[in-house]
């Protein structure tokens, strides 16, 4: 073998280990990006729990308030939905949500209050049967939908969503004002399963006391659909 084709040989080698190398290390770079990127992405959407208070993302607040997680529309009940459809469940314990936004200085007043009521009534505990969460509307296009479908028109916003249907307005006011302005100064809620507070948001007794009767409220619900007293809705 000659010089020149010696050299010529070691010049192909080279070329070769040095595409290879580069090759490796795009993927390599492309498959962390990836790992990263996902990394992310999970952080973003999942929820997570401070103490006694609940962030929760789109996925969380669709299933606790009965909602088609992509569309935000309400999902049929039992007794409206279709054979093979996905129905809206009670998920076993009730909730209270506070919807806000970023830049909302009435919501920054009320976080410290909803963060102490969380606290007293020990919400995220199996005794309490209670998650209390907060819900950021704003955060992206999906969080808005669900917050416009769930009937919020103003922040901060404090839903109930229980294990059934609660009446936030009557036959009288609602023929004089319309079922809307009948419920309150925040509106009637849009969901079968939820009611929104009414009341002064400077108060946090009066919050607190609120959600208390939200659940004495789901509780008598419990007992007379399928517990021991439903033969009271069965009208004995």
């Amino acid at each position: 073998m000659t010089s020149s084709t010696l050299a010529s040989l070691l010049l192909i080698l080279i070329a070769l280990a040095t595409t290879s190398t580069t090759t490796h290390a795009a993927a390599t770079a492309t498959q962390d990006s990836t790992q990263s990127s996902s990394s992310t992405t999970t952080q973003t959407s999942s929820s997570r729990r401070e103490r006694n208070l609940d962030h929760w993302d789109a996925e969380t607040l669709a299933a606790y308030l009965g909602m088609d997680p992509i569309t935000g529309k309400p999902l049929p009940t039992a007794s409206t939905g279709k054979e093979g459809e996905v129905l809206d469940q009670y998920v076993g314990h009730d909730a209270a949500v506070m919807f806000y936004a970023q830049w909302c200085p009435n919501c920054h007043k009320l976080a410290p209050t909803w963060d102490a009521i969380a606290g007293l009534l020990k919400a995220g505990s199996k005794k309490s049967n209670l998650i209390m969460a907060l819900f950021d509307c704003e955060k992206d296009t999906t969080h808005m939908k669900l917050c416009s479908n769930a009937g919020v028109r103003h922040y901060p916003t404090l839903l109930f969503a229980g294990s059934g249907p609660i009446q936030d307005t009557d036959p009288v006011t609602s023929a004089i004002f319309g079922e809307d302005k009948s419920a309150g100064p925040a509106g009637k809620a849009k969901l079968a399963r939820t009611v929104k507070f009414q009341g002064e948001m400077g108060y946090g007794e009066s919050i607190m006391d609120w959600i208390r009767a939200m659940q004495g409220l789901s509780t008598w619900h419990k007992l007379t659909e399928s517990g021991p007293l439903r033969f009271v809705r069965d009208g004995f």
